[in-house]
């Protein structure tokens, strides 16, 4: 992967989604992968599981990646890992600190939502064939809609003079780093930066709360998380972070 995402980027003063627009140029086959889609505006940004993505007009990075791979679908979540850790090795590069991935995808500064990743795969048979990496790295806004988790973005936590699309480009630099890693490496990386790992915290499950410690992010993606009487393991929405 190395050295291949800055040689074919596509901006768009305005789309509905990068992501669902990298996903109809991977279906109509006309345009070659790798590329990169970035845009001013999303009017149809979208998070993990249909939540919405807020984010004024210019302000911040929508940027979606189009890769061909070769990945077993027991293994899709290294390109949760990989695409965290790109972000992660950014905001550290822009002098950021506090910084860890919440699991499944977002990044945090202190309990502070600065970024989310979204991916979104196309199979064949047990294989992921192409995939698409979403990101949303919020840069110049400094008001966001109120959501469960208060929001930040880079110069909110320490100015930068880097435009947007300089910032852009040490993203991709970095996402082609971490793609030149062995998955053990990202793996043990991601598990230093994960939110609340081994920390007694509130969860809610099935509608309850109830205390945990984190401790490790299996293989497949599930989080693994140790109660008072057992050790479970979570896909995403099954458990609700309270902190």
């Amino acid at each position: 992967m190395k050295g291949v995402f800055r040689n074919n980027i596509i901006h768009f003063k305005e789309v509905e989604s990068t992501n669902l627009l990298a996903l109809s140029m991977i279906e109509e086959n006309t345009t070659p992968l790798p590329f990169v889609i970035t845009t001013d505006f999303q009017t149809l940004g979208k998070g993990q599981m249909s939540n919405k993505w807020d984010s004024e007009n210019g302000k911040n990075l929508l940027m979606s990646v189009a890769i061909n791979t070769d990945i077993k679908i027991e293994n899709q979540f290294i390109l949760n890992v990989i695409s965290s850790l790109s972000v992660l090795d950014l905001l550290e590069d822009l002098n950021l600190e506090n910084l860890s991935v919440k699991w499944p995808n977002d990044i945090l500064v202190g309990k502070r939502k600065i970024s989310g990743v979204l991916i979104q795969n196309k199979l064949l048979s047990d294989t992921i064939k192409s995939a698409v990496i979403g990101v949303g790295l919020n840069i110049n806004q400094s008001n966001f809609t109120t959501f469960k988790r208060e929001a930040t973005s880079v110069n909110n936590e320490n100015i930068t003079n880097l435009s947007i699309s300089e910032i852009s480009d040490r993203l991709l630099y970095f996402l082609e780093f971490r793609f030149s890693k062995s998955d053990n490496e990202n793996w043990k990386d991601y598990s230093k930066k994960l939110y609340l790992k081994d920390k007694v915290a509130p969860f809610e499950i099935e509608g309850k709360k109830q205390m945990g410690i984190i401790r490790k992010v299996d293989k497949t993606g599930e989080l693994v998380l140790e109660t008072e009487d057992s050790i479970r393991n979570f896909q995403m929405k099954e458990i609700e972070f309270l902190i």
